[in-house]
């Protein structure tokens, strides 16, 4: 019995969603905490080796971008729509929004110092590079 437990357990992990945060293999980057992407991500560090980088957030109703407000960023839906009308007041600007996680793999492939989140399928396809994962 308990050997199915843990059978059941490891199928299940094994298809556990994985949210990663993927740049371009020529920013340089190997590795971001989960501090610097939410330092990026609220507009408080705005480079990378140098290189001014741009943020790719996925659109309003996407529920990827929900966990990865709340698990990477800490903040919730209401807590994200004050801080950037306060932030839009200091001349401050959200991410940018692109449509899915396809069009955001293919904004990074492009872009060499473009940073956005998807699920890790995703970025493998499109050979970017992993610099984060969060299994959810």
């Amino acid at each position: 019995m308990v050997r199915y437990f843990y059978a059941l357990i490891f199928a299940l992990s094994l298809n556990a969603d994985i949210l990663v945060v993927a740049t371009n293999p020529k920013l340089g980057v190997d590795r971001l905490s989960e501090d610097t992407i939410a330092s990026l991500y609220l507009d408080k560090r705005h480079t990378i080796n140098g290189c001014r980088v741009v943020l790719l957030n996925l659109s309003f109703d996407s529920s990827l971008r929900r966990v990865f407000e709340e698990q990477v960023l800490k903040k919730s839906r209401q807590e994200l729509e004050r801080y950037w009308l306060r932030a839009h007041f200091r001349g401050h600007r959200p991410p940018k929004v692109v449509e899915s996680e396809e069009a955001a793999a293919l904004y990074i492939k492009k872009i060499p110092y473009a940073i956005g989140y998807m699920q890790k399928d995703i970025a493998k396809k499109y050979d970017l590079k992993i610099v984060y994962k969060l299994e959810f």
